[in-house]
């Protein structure tokens, strides 16, 4: 789909073979330098290239869409998106910079679900340095420098309160908080309909059902600890074996593409089924609609 990050400028290269990714995370560098690397990346000889750059005094550049694989830092380029910061490893990041990385970071969560977490672990979604992955990264380990890896907590909130800020929809005239779920009728709550009763007892076990064909586990409409132990799995979003299960995927303990791509597929399930917005994102109304629902239903 070629996707662009709202606010960067698009330079496209050369330097990519074209082939399509769903990242699950960014990969923090140092550029070692000054000035912006469109020329390099359109270099075949540099046979090198990142997603995205940003400057020191607020210069924000794209060069390979997210969504397509970049040549930034060698086996990781399959899993990750990619960010060059000007400067030197010597230097703190700029509030600009932080800035940036954080409007890039959001973007991230909202187009392809990245978790809101900092982690130094290859394979796993969020943030990430350039150094963390080792050899198979091209074996890097002085990028982006300490200076510039301590502003990564700092980077991750800034995004979550940039996913959570109202924004315009396009073409629509109307506001959305971000891309976490709106909830029914854009109020956050769960409508229990104007009856009770047996018309609610059944409506009630229904949701508990669609909620359990989300999380595969068997379908008999009782929310109980089983059910309750796969939701839940899904909620923290901690890529566990447990949560694998949950979604669908290869239980492995290894939380790699496939696995993100189950985890969004479960959520955008479980949302179908709470009566709120579908973006594959478990935000705050979201959780406020499974929190609701789960008190009215759950038997454990």
């Amino acid at each position: 789909m070629a996707h662009l990050v709202p606010g960067f400028t698009f330079r496209p290269v050369r330097n990519t073979d074209g082939d399509a990714i769903r990242p699950i995370g960014l990969v923090l560098h140092v550029q070692q330098g000054y000035g912006g690397l469109s020329g390099w990346f359109d270099n075949p000889v540099s046979r090198v290239s990142s997603t995205l750059w940003v400057g020191r005094t607020g210069q924000r550049e794209q060069y390979v869409p997210s969504d397509v694989r970049a040549w930034a830092q060698a086996a990781g380029n399959a899993d990750y998106d990619s960010i060059e910061t000007e400067g030197f490893d010597t230097e703190a990041l700029t509030d600009q910079q932080i800035e940036n990385i954080a409007q890039a970071y959001a973007d991230g969560v909202r187009t392809f679900g990245w978790a809101l977490a900092v982690t130094h672990t290859p394979g796993d979604s969020g943030l990430i340095m350039h150094s963390d992955g080792g050899a198979a990264w091209g074996n890097h380990l002085g990028c982006p420098g300490t200076l510039r890896a301590a502003a990564a907590a700092q980077i991750i909130a800034r995004a979550a309160e940039i996913v959570r800020e109202p924004r315009l929809l396009a073409g629509t005239g109307t506001v959305s908080t971000g891309t976490v779920s709106t909830g029914t009728a854009g109020t956050g709550t769960v409508s229990t309909g104007a009856g009770g009763g047996a018309d609610a007892s059944g409506r009630s076990r229904a949701k508990a059902q669609a909620l359990q064909r989300a999380v595969h586990v068997a379908v008999d409409g009782i929310w109980g600890p089983v059910t309750d132990t796969a939701l839940q799995a899904v909620r923290a979003n901690r890529h566990t074996r447990a949560e694998q299960a949950a979604v669908a995927t290869t239980v492995d303990g290894i939380w790699g593409p496939r696995s993100q791509t189950a985890y969004i597929a479960t959520v955008r399930a479980i949302q179908a089924a709470l009566g709120v917005g579908v973006d594959g994102i478990w935000g705050p109304v979201t959780d406020r609609a499974f929190v609701a629902v789960r008190g009215a239903s759950f038997t454990g």
